[in-house]
């Protein structure tokens, strides 16, 4: 009886392990699969002043040419992505190339990012999303 017992408790044991390490492995590919939109935000903001003209890209990916008070908007997959900005002036001269990592909120979805304060190298570049 105790034998069966022990048996009985060493089955629901392993399918106990089994579940926790079921959902352990779902809360990580949630995390490392999440796909995120960037708001690009080329906007006066906190006395930083509007770029004359910026391109963007995530991750070397597709680049978005953003000109004074414009918005767009690029997609990410996972938990953090390389933000490069390079700045130009009213001659098409580039002025500032800017890369820096970016780490995202396992919660947010969205977010926007507003380039006037990223390229001038503050924290506060993260700002929240339009709705």
């Amino acid at each position: 009886m105790f034998v069966a017992f022990l048996k009985f408790l060493m089955r629901w044991t392993q399918r106990l392990i089994l579940l926790a390490a079921l959902i352990a492995l779902g809360g990580w590919l949630f995390y490392i699969g999440r796909e995120h939109q960037i708001f690009l935000d080329n906007r006066t903001l906190n006395g930083y002043k509007a770029l004359e003209q910026v391109n963007v890209s995530i991750n070397n990916g597709e680049v978005s040419e953003l000109m004074t008070r414009e918005r767009g908007v690029q997609k990410v997959v996972g938990p953090k992505f390389t933000l490069k900005a390079q700045v130009f002036d009213e001659d098409g001269n580039i002025i500032q190339t800017l890369e820096r990592e970016v780490k995202l909120c396992i919660l947010s979805k969205d977010i926007m990012i507003n380039l006037p304060v990223f390229v001038s190298s503050d924290r506060g570049f993260i700002v929240p999303a339009p709705r």
